[in-house]
């Protein structure tokens, strides 16, 4: 089913290439691998390097992430203060070389890191519609305690000014218990 990353629900499963005189094939998605929940939306996703996208963490919806092109670092901690893997962190490497999926349950707050020019696919279990109570922290906040392979990339001014790791955890739990209290 593919490799633990330590974190509670998150995979990655590299996939198998099949290579002859003309490229490759890798299957990049079966419903009978029930990795997640099914995407219901795919971006592709272009990234030049030195761009760190996020922190952000997802209330309700899991992510797929899927490298083409380019060599990328997806920086994972675990918000869920009910999950034994609760503060853990880990950094996966991927790359368009060897086709991997990242499967990321809502609570496991991440980034990825364009080490160069990047293409990815990214897969929503929910379309993106800004109501997913979409949070995030500092990429550099030492409690993250993620290690990027960059002391200075690019961000977006929305993710330059997001809060600190601490923050980042109330404001998630907040925001779970009022889905929860709408869901009931």
């Amino acid at each position: 089913m593919g490799d633990r990353a330590g974190i509670a629900g998150v995979t990655v499963r590299a996939f198998d290439s099949i290579e002859d005189t003309r490229g490759a094939l890798a299957e990049i998605h079966r419903d009978d691998w029930k990795l997640a929940p099914r995407p219901v939306q795919w971006d592709l996703i272009r990234t030049k390097p030195n761009v760190l996208r996020g922190v952000h963490v997802h209330c309700l919806r899991w992510d797929y992430i899927i490298v083409v092109d380019g060599h990328g670092t997806i920086g994972l901690k675990d918000v869920r203060r009910r999950q034994a893997s609760f503060g853990l962190n880990t950094v996966i490497e991927v790359t368009g070389d060897q086709p991997t999926v990242v499967t990321i349950p809502p609570g496991v707050a991440h980034g990825i890191y364009a080490n160069t020019a990047l293409k990815h696919l990214y897969g929503l279990t929910a379309g993106w519609d800004g109501s997913d109570n979409d949070l995030g922290c500092r990429y550099d906040d030492p409690t993250l305690g993620i290690d990027w392979p960059c002391t200075a990339p690019i961000l977006l001014q929305r993710d330059l000014d997001l809060p600190d790791f601490a923050t980042l955890v109330k404001q998630y739990e907040a925001a779970t218990i009022s889905t929860a209290d709408i869901a009931t």
